[in-house]
């Protein structure tokens, strides 16, 4: 279909509708845990309609089932996982390895749940790896960033907004056409479109939120706005799409220096994530560790992150209770 005739169809439809694998990774990794008894207590809160994901960023050197096995001692509902450059799987590679990695994640009884892609456009290669994701029963994905051009700081950054509406509007008809949904994340930053929060509801006006919206990350939310975060938050509410979870605070002696934290000891709180959650229909929302940085870490050394995300996962439970 042509971009002017998934635009339009756009615009009329939104218009009318307005446990063995577990052991053998103990074994072969550094993760000593007694699974029993804390696991099966985090895990009780599974099965709900916004089931878990942890991002896989600092899983990357794992090999699937190695991934399986430390969500499963997580015990999380399955992962976001990241299908892009540089990502643990290559775009290229899609095709053999998402149905790879959904297998040794089912072995676990767990799930990919979102996809961390660099998509933002309607093109061949999207088209290719959003039909793989969702012939392997993903339907959602995180999108790739517009960002504001540096050399344009007196230019119009209004028009570079409008620019990539029409780029979200084009791909939004695609996600439609396919059957997945398009998560943008606001992101921390002067050069990320988002990181204004309000100039998310140019860039997805007129778009349904079923097709693409927004991954409401409350970390880059209070990072970026401090006493109007409230507003903000209203201004895209009808774009609401998922949740992500991360949490930073401000340096006592330097108000401009921020410092990630585990979840609940900073700016981000219960009543935050609650309001937001009150917003979107039944979606997997994702939990990131952001205070390991953001390299990969190898599986003899991950225990830290595997307690990490441990940690912050019952945090989050007692959140959604």
């Amino acid at each position: 279909m042509s971009t002017f005739d998934r635009r339009t169809l756009l615009t009329k439809t939104t218009q009318a509708a307005i446990a063995s694998g577990v052991a053998g990774f103990l074994a072969n990794s550094s993760l000593q845990l007694a699974m029993a008894e804390p696991a099966k207590k985090v895990a009780s809160g599974g099965g709900s309609d916004y089931p878990i994901a942890i991002f896989t960023k600092v899983f990357q050197t794992h090999t699937f089932a190695e991934l399986s096995d430390a969500v499963a001692v997580v015990g999380a509902d399955g992962v976001e996982a990241t299908i892009r450059s540089k990502g643990h799987i290559e775009p290229e590679q899609a095709a053999d390895s998402i149905p790879q990695m959904v297998e040794a994640l089912a072995k676990n009884d767990k799930r990919l749940l979102i996809a961390a892609t660099g998509i933002n456009q309607a093109d061949k290669p999207s088209e290719r790896l959003l039909t793989v994701l969702r012939d392997n029963g993903v339907r959602h994905y995180r999108m790739g960033y517009y960002r504001y051009e540096k050399s344009n700081r007196s230019g119009s950054m209004l028009q570079e907004v409008r620019n990539a509406a029409a780029q979200a509007k084009d791909l939004a008809a695609m996600n439609r056409e396919l059957g997945v949904v398009g998560l943008y994340q606001n992101h921390y930053g002067k050069n990320y479109v988002g990181s204004l929060i309000w100039d998310l509801a140019i860039l997805l006006e007129g778009i349904d939120r079923q097709d693409m919206g927004i991954a409401l990350d409350l970390r880059h939310l209070r990072a970026e706005i401090s006493g109007s975060y409230q507003t903000a938050v209203d201004v895209v509410r009808p774009h609401l799409r998922s949740i992500y979870l991360k949490d930073t605070r401000r340096d006592a002696t330097n108000g401009d220096s921020l410092g990630d934290v585990p979840l609940g000891e900073g700016m981000v709180n219960r009543e935050l994530f609650r309001d937001a959650l009150q917003s979107i229909s039944p979606v997997p929302i994702s939990l990131h560790v952001e205070y390991f940085g953001q390299n990969a870490i190898p599986v003899g050394k991950i225990q830290p992150v595997v307690d990490a995300y441990r940690r912050d996962l019952v945090t989050l439970r007692s959140w959604m209770a």
